[in-house]
């Protein structure tokens, strides 16, 4: 007999569309272009992020990034506009699954510096790998 356990993948998956669909009172949107090695949104070394904020401490984005092409994903933010701790899960085409911890920290106005690491599983590399990127928000 065969069981029907939902796995963590799939749980992940659903609340990621969840939150695309999900209909907010807060419709904020920031764009922002990120520099480094392994930027914790997408994976990638350069690229272009969309956030659309959820509440204070949520927000979904979509990203186009060298070399992970494109990815989709959830962040937490301790503080978005200051120093703090920020999460990130995502899915996406370079790396089909990726989750990061990383430290923010507010260099001048809207450039950011963000230090810490991540977990990806993808065809190319599975494991861990750290996080290192500036980030400009417009």
């Amino acid at each position: 007999m065969k069981k029907n356990i939902i796995g963590l993948k799939n749980i992940f998956a659903l609340c990621l569309i969840f939150s695309f669909f999900a209909n907010t009172a807060i419709s904020e949107e920031t764009t922002s272009f990120h520099g480094g090695f392994m930027d914790p949104n997408g994976v990638d070394i350069v690229g272009y992020t969309t956030q659309t904020k959820i509440n204070d401490s949520f927000y979904r984005y979509y990203t186009f990034g060298f070399p992970s092409l494109v990815a989709v994903g959830l962040n937490y933010y301790d503080n978005y506009q200051g120093n703090g701790f920020t999460g990130t899960l995502g899915v996406g085409i370079g790396s089909i699954l990726y989750g990061s911890l990383a430290y923010q920290v507010n260099v001048k106005n809207t450039h950011y510096l963000k230090l810490g690491g991540g977990y990806t599983s993808s065809v190319a590399y599975s494991g861990l790998y750290p996080v290192l990127s500036y980030e400009i928000r417009f």
